[in-house]
């Protein structure tokens, strides 16, 4: 079943507002919204709808959600290199905990117009390889800190004390 914070994060790395997918399912924008509310792993559910057709199509822009914590884009091509993370998980991570880019910056110290940029890069482009130079190990380990892990460069876990 999707969790809350799969549907925030894939709807996120996607740039999807919530009431295109609401006429993808046949529900209101009010209704996906709702579901994104709930804390990060509570079960999405409809009697409107089945939120498994969420999971159909997303697949159609490579994020699959591997297991009931976490989501995963899919790209075969990508090295792996897990001391640094990309810009899907970035953006992932920052939805799945439902903070600005204000509220990340103030966390961090990385200035919210360098998050800003970070986040408007291709999916699988590593943060530390832009023009900015930033630690991004620092965002990194703040996420980790708060119970977000990155077990590959495609894919981001939340844990059950998940918490800001």
């Amino acid at each position: 079943m999707l969790r809350a914070f799969q549907l925030r994060a894939a709807r996120s790395v996607c740039g999807i507002g919530v009431r295109d997918i609401g006429l993808y399912l046949g529900v209101s924008g009010t209704i996906v919204s709702r579901w994104e509310q709930k804390l990060p792993l509570d079960e999405i559910t409809s009697n409107a709808t089945n939120p498994l057709g969420l999971v159909f199509f997303f697949e159609q822009y490579k994020i699959l959600f591997p297991s009931e914590s976490s989501i995963k884009f899919n790209h075969p091509l990508l090295e792996v290199d897990c001391k640094h993370i990309t810009r899907f998980q970035l953006r992932a991570a920052r939805a799945s905990f439902s903070i600005s880019q204000s509220q990340l910056a103030e966390f961090t110290g990385i200035p919210r117009a360098t998050i800003n940029y970070l986040e408007n890069q291709d999916n699988l482009t590593f943060l530390n390889s832009t023009r900015k130079a930033i630690n991004d190990l620092t965002i990194k380990i703040f996420f980790e800190k708060n119970g977000i892990l990155f077990p590959d460069n495609l894919t981001v876990q939340v844990t059950s004390n998940c918490s800001i």
